[in-house]
């Protein structure tokens, strides 16, 4: 050893020296100092003020020698006295302050005192003026724990002395700690406020560090050995906390939540620590059990927590996971109650959201479930074997189980079982996402090998088990709530009747059973928890009470749905829609018999489920290419009848199904027809200008079908059926941009070529329903009186005409060109032919408007003939020769005569029969 070492070990001597020793004394004798020079000052003031002088300290005095001040005479009364002399008061003698008093062991029922609402205030506000005091036992910790590891690195001292040295200095400081608070208090005395339990919490920790490096660093001991080491000092700690303030405890959790990570130690030991970290939560929350700080508890859980995630992070353990999260769970819901039972009463969790603030033990007991559910979550998300991942979802299983039956007499905790319910549906999609052990076991036993045997793990009974028992710990919970008068137990119905459900629904999207077990056991298994649904609603019928037709609903609805995705597994496209049909009319039905309204909601979504399939899945491909006429009639017809039968048999307050039945009838008898047509032409193709023309009036139909219903609608439904028409429209609209990119695609580049004879090919099928669609709407949406007819009458109409004369001029093209639009021209007669066409079209406006007395129409065939006029001077005249133009313009002459005179006819009349014609409409 050179010269350099030696005066770092005389160092370390003296250090340690200072620390066990001078720290200890001048602890003592500082206080004593400052509590004789105060009272001194006080004497001193008194007697310049002329009153009596201050009694001492009793806090400061009790078990102290110190001089006792002179006692100053009372003063002379008037008061008659049995002698002249009045006796002098003596001075109060001096006592020791009171022992906390210890809970029995069985302590009798009391109320609790109500905690301070801001749990963490009272920690910031020490902070702020004893900052000092924290670092102080920092320094201290560290101390100690960088004398130990210069001895480690320097090899000064043997492994046990090194131990036993960590245990004397955190014996020595707890010892000074305890010295000063039994001659001061802990924060009685403003001088020596909180320094016993900085000391006394720095040698805590010091203890906890030299006992995990007995195990963890050195092997002096074993992992049993450690362990009951390590609970010894937190039960310790937790003694000392109920004598000492609320320092000593924070002090005392956050060194041992730290002190594991400041040693290290191998992968093999570090296992100890999912038993270690349990007791450091333990020790918090049993010294705020009596204490009612608040803000312990919640340290205490962060710090277990905390340690708990770091070290699953780096050394995964399943198994003392799942242990160190239900011992930190059932000591949240018991330790700050006391009570086996839990009894939290008061605001609800949910009130965080809105309302009262909960008590702090109703928070505490939060935080443990929310936990033990995460813990439940990691163990599914990292489980590298299928037995871990099982223990993850037994885990969330057994959690919720507690909550329904365990914590039955703590109405503030009711909200708790929804944590582990949507963990488990939550772990459902987790584990075949990321695939997941027991994912792969199943894959693994599908793919097997001809002569390999691989036995079919029962991962899926066993989960499908585990959903059910969900629901039926909540039907047990439900039942007891309405034996016992709880006020609102729908929580339990609705955790009845859909997480059985919800489970299986989770099985079927994510896990594909249908691979594994095959269709056929698995719409069992659907049916046998549609059963199970069956089964509650028949015994919760028994029960009675006024939320009877609500619960009904809600499992008579699963029931419903479990059914219908039975149907999905085994029936065939079409037997399908007609299952689903027939579901919807049972669903009516059955609200209309018991009145059920979630059983109107369930008919609802039975038709939106039916109108995605015709429409998307199998849809339009289906329909054209795959179903046989029988099936494709079926699955459009069976669908059409239920929707009808919907609309009649709903109740009369059923407006919202009506609507929605009305509007599904509407859309697919259309869908039916065009479909329909489409199957009647050969070589059909759904990318035609055609088919196009044939979707925008389809949709356009059912747009206009919601506005006409509009004004007879409530205001949901206004807003239904506004929603629905928006959709068609927008539909519709994408139709006929479809359809303008096909006619500029057939006229420019070659595209689809005209099918049909002429006047009835497929130009006729694009534009003649799109032209019969917008007239007819024009017709009954702009009718005198209802709203919007002034904008919509013109619009409509002009959008009919616009379409039938596209469709002329696309017919005459066609007529002189052949089925490709695309070739060149014009030829003489076809632009003849416009100029016949646009004549012809005044003529016929011309002679509508006459009965009508209508100057509208009157106005647009003179449009019509300006148009014409100008289509010969400016085009014709160019483009004819010969006697094709002299025809066409003596042709033009004669016919603009003949409606001149016409024109005149039908003034002649409108004068005769009337006073002036009506106003345009």
């Amino acid at each position: 050893m050179d010269g350099f070492e030696f005066l770092l070990v005389i160092f370390g001597i003296a250090y340690g020296a200072m620390v066990v020793i001078g720290l200890p004394v001048l602890l003592f004798l500082v206080p004593a100092l400052r509590g004789r020079v105060r009272r001194l000052e006080e004497e001193l003031a008194a007697l310049k003020a002329g009153a009596p002088a201050p009694q001492p300290d009793m806090a400061v005095t009790a078990g102290m020698a110190a001089p006792q001040p002179p006692a100053m005479p009372a003063p002379v009364t008037p008061e008659p006295a049995p002698s002249d002399e009045v006796a002098p008061e003596a001075p109060p003698r001096a006592l020791p302050p009171p022992l906390p008093v210890l809970p029995d062991a069985a302590p009798t029922p009391h109320p609790m005192p109500e905690r301070e609402p801001g749990a963490l205030a009272p920690l910031a506000a020490w902070l702020r003026t004893n900052w000092t005091l924290a670092i102080a036992a920092l320094s201290l910790i560290l101390g100690g724990l960088f004398m130990v590891q210069y001895g480690v690195e320097k090899g000064l001292l043997t492994p046990p002395l090194r131990v036993l040295g960590g245990l004397v200095l955190g014996l020595a400081l707890i010892a000074g700690g305890e010295a000063i608070r039994r001659r001061s208090g802990d924060v009685a005395t403003p001088a020596t406020r909180a320094l016993p339990s900085t000391l006394s919490g720095a040698g805590a920790v010091v203890m906890f560090i030299a006992m995990a490096a007995a195990h963890a660093l050195y092997g002096l001991i074993g992992p049993g050995v450690a362990l009951a080491g390590l609970a010894l000092i937190s039960g310790a700690t937790v003694l000392m906390g109920w004598f000492y303030g609320p320092v000593l405890s924070a002090i005392g959790l956050i060194g041992a939540g730290a002190a594991p990570f400041l040693l290290g130690g191998s992968s093999d030991s570090a296992r100890l620590f999912y038993g270690y970290f349990p007791l450091v939560g333990l020790a918090g929350l049993a010294i705020d059990s009596f204490r009612r700080w608040g803000w312990v508890s919640a340290l205490a859980l962060g710090v277990a927590s905390f340690g708990l995630v770091l070290l699953w992070g780096s050394v995964p353990f399943a198994p003392g996971l799942a242990g160190a999260a239900l011992v930190l769970g059932f000591a949240a819901l018991t330790f700050p109650e006391r009570h086996l039972t839990p009894r939290h009463a008061g605001a609800p969790v949910t009130a965080l959201l809105r309302g009262p603030r909960p008590a702090v033990p109703t928070l505490i007991a939060a935080a443990g479930a929310a936990i033990a559910t995460l813990a439940g979550l990691m163990i599914v998300a990292g489980a590298g074997t299928p037995a871990e991942s099982a223990l993850g979802f037994a885990l969330l299983v057994g959690l919720f189980a507690a909550a329904s039956l365990w914590l039955h007499r703590a109405p503030a905790l009711d909200a708790l079982a929804v944590l582990p319910a949507l963990a488990f549906l939550l772990a459902l999609m987790i584990e075949p996402m990321h695939g997941g052990p027991l994912l792969g076991g199943l894959f693994a036993a599908l793919n097997a090998a001809p002569g390999e045997e691989i036995p079919h793990p029962p991962t899926l009974w066993a989960l499908a088990l585990a959903g059910a028992a969900l629901s039926a710990l909540a039907f047990a919970r439900l039942r007891h709530a309405l034996a016992s008068g709880e006020a609102d137990p729908r929580l339990w119905a609705f955790g009845a009747a859909k997480l059985g459900t919800a489970t299986i629904f989770a099985l079927e999207f994510f896990w594909a059973p249908g691979l594994f077990l095959g269709p056929g056991p698995w719409s069992l298994v659907v049916i046998a928890m549609a059963a199970l649904m069956v089964l509650f609603a028949e015994r919760r019928a028994r029960m009675g009470g006024e939320a009877l037709p609500r619960d009904l609903g809600l499992f008579a609805a699963a029931a419903v749905l479990l059914i219908a995705l039975a149907f999905f597994i085994l029936l065939t496209k079409a037997a399908l829609t007609l299952g689903l049909a027939l579901l919807v009319v049972l669903a009516t039905l059955t609200d209309r018999r018991f009145r059920l309204p979630l059983m109107g909601w369930i008919a609802q979504l039975g038709v939106a489920v039916i109108g995605y399939r015709l429409l998307a899945d199998p849809g339009f491909a289906w329909s054209l290419y795959g179903a046989s006429w029988p099936a494709f009639a079926l699955s459009h017809l069976g669908p059409v009848a239920a929707f009808e039968a919907a609309r009649r048999l709903a109740r009369p307050e059923r407006a919202g199904l009506r609507a929605v039945a009305e509007s599904a009838l509407m859309t697919t008898v259309a869908l039916f027809a065009m479909l329909t047509i489409e199957r009647l032409i050969p070589d059909r193709d759904t990318h035609t200008h055609w088919f196009e023309g044939l979707s925008a009036a389809i949709w356009c139909g059912a747009a206009f079908g919601q506005i006409w219903r509009l004004p007879s609608s409530g205001r949901a439904i206004r807003r239904l059926r506004g929603v629905i028409a928006a959709l068609s429209g927008l539909a519709a609209l994408a139709a006929l941009v479809a359809l303008a990119r096909d006619l500029v695609d057939m006229l420019d580049w070659g595209g689809d070529p005209v099918l049909g004879p002429p006047l009835l090919d497929s130009l006729a099928l694009a534009f003649w329903p799109l032209a019969a669609t917008l007239a007819v709407a024009a017709v009954f949406l702009g009718a005198p009186g209802r709203p919007g007819a002034r904008l919509l009458r013109p619009g409509l109409a002009g959008g009919a005409g616009l379409a039938t004369l596209i469709w002329g001029w696309l017919e005459i093209r066609r007529l002189w060109r052949g089925a490709d639009l695309s070739l060149p021209g014009p030829s003489d007669g076809e632009l003849y032919s416009y100029t016949v066409a646009l004549l012809a079209a005044s003529l016929a406006l011309l002679v509508a408007a006459v009965p009508r007395r209508s100057l509208t129409l009157r106005r647009i065939a003179m449009a019509g003939v300006a148009l014409t006029i100008a289509k010969v001077f400016l085009i014709d005249m160019a483009g004819l020769s010969g006697l094709t133009r002299v025809a066409s313009f003596v042709g033009l002459g004669l016919a603009l005569t003949g409606l001149a005179w016409l024109n005149r006819q039908i003034d002649a009349h409108w004068r005769a029969t009337g006073p002036e014609p009506p106003p345009a409409r």
